[in-house]
């Protein structure tokens, strides 16, 4: 039997067919992103503070911010997330002609959907995220005092390098109420957990972070430790997650352990030469630094978990290529055992008096990579 409806036919039956699968998604999607909205954080002592921005506006403390920073911009966020707080974000952002920035929030939460949105245009624009207050004069407690929690922990996810530390201050984890708490915000729970979950996986951040909030009551609140914000990567301060791969210099396979900070990234080469491990630690910067700290250095060394190891104490134990400064070293056995069994692999150059320079590369991830190359290197 000939098809009746011809190629064009079936063409605009798909067309429509497609229409009505987008118009229906775009529905849900709006049904969803109005049920999201209703879902906060309950603080009434920040009920009537939405949340503004700022940062320093004295031209001198501006320029030597910035340049102290490395053209960092520090942005100041205060009050509560509320709809419209990510457009009025960057509207802020541009009329400062803000390029690079880390975003410090002292904030109680509020619009789930809200703190998301202000979260992707976050990552979007690759900014850092902390959690402070701006001090027009120092106060060594301040920042220790601010906090960010429930709606903007997700903002704060957003960030490229989420900083939380002894000097930052507290991040806080809150389980979702919708305003009117009634049966239909309950049947929708499974929905917007879904929504929640998907966020912090295309963050970067365990899954787990969403389950521990869901064990605070109503009118409480989990305070995360710095240490458990890094397990779960809620935070990261400054460091993305190793990486390892198998690359190839002609015929030859090597192995490139890499790990990127928001000021430095640690590049590790591992090669084989006749049955011999062989190392390059890799402090990669800018071409200017790199000729300085070359052009500067007294000793270099290697760090096993903050321990010096096989030290050059001369100036030619580095040398500079464009922007990395490379320190090599050949591994014994018994060198490359003790390589792979530390936590932290550190790349070091002592240069004139108290100042060094360097990286550090975490090891947990990456020892099977080391270790399964060094073993097909030692085969016969």
């Amino acid at each position: 039997m000939k098809d009746s409806l011809g190629v064009s036919g079936r063409r605009l039956v798909q067309t429509k067919v497609q229409l009505i699968y987008e118009v229906t998604m775009r529905k849900i999607f709006q049904i969803l992103f109005a049920v999201l909205l209703g879902w906060c954080a309950i603080n009434p002592a920040y009920a009537d503070t939405s949340m503004k921005f700022y940062t320093e506006t004295d031209p001198q403390k501006k320029f030597t911010n910035k340049l102290l920073s490395g053209g960092v911009v520090n942005i100041y966020a205060s009050g509560r997330i509320v709809d419209g707080t990510t457009d009025k974000f960057l509207a802020f952002v541009r009329a400062n002609r803000i390029e690079a920035a880390e975003v410090h929030f002292n904030s109680p939460g509020g619009s789930l959907a809200e703190g998301m949105k202000l979260g992707r245009a976050i990552r979007t624009l690759q900014f850092f995220t902390s959690i402070g207050v701006y001090q027009p004069e120092y106060d060594s407690e301040a920042n220790q005092k601010s906090i960010c929690a429930s709606a903007c922990a997700y903002a704060f996810a957003g960030g490229t390098s989420r900083f939380l530390n002894e000097y930052t201050g507290r991040l806080g984890v809150h389980q979702f109420y919708s305003a009117n708490d009634t049966r239909s915000s309950v049947a929708a729970a499974q929905q917007v957990s879904g929504i929640v979950v998907a966020y912090l996986d295309e963050m970067g951040i365990d899954a787990k972070a969403f389950t521990i909030s869901t064990f605070a009551d109503r009118d409480g609140m989990i305070w995360l430790t710095p240490d458990e914000a890094l397990k779960l990567r809620f935070a990261n301060n400054g460091s993305r997650a190793p990486v390892a791969e198998i690359r190839l210099a002609g015929m030859d396979p090597y192995l490139r352990v890499e790990q990127e900070h928001y000021n430095v990234t640690a590049r590790v080469i591992f090669y084989c030469d006749n049955k011999q491990i062989e190392m390059t630690y890799g402090i990669v910067i800018n071409e200017d630094t790199s000729a300085m700290i070359r052009g500067n250095q007294k000793r270099s060394y290697l760090e096993l978990d903050d321990r010096e190891f096989l030290i050059t104490p001369s100036s030619s134990g580095a040398r500079a290529v464009g922007d990395v400064v490379w320190i090599e070293r050949s591994l014994t056995r018994a060198n490359l055992l003790q390589v792979i069994r530390a936590t932290k692999l550190g790349g070091w150059i002592d240069g004139f008096g108290a100042v060094r320079y360097g990286a550090t590369l975490e090891m947990p991830t990456v020892r099977s990579k080391i270790l399964e190359f060094a073993q097909q290197c030692y085969t016969p």
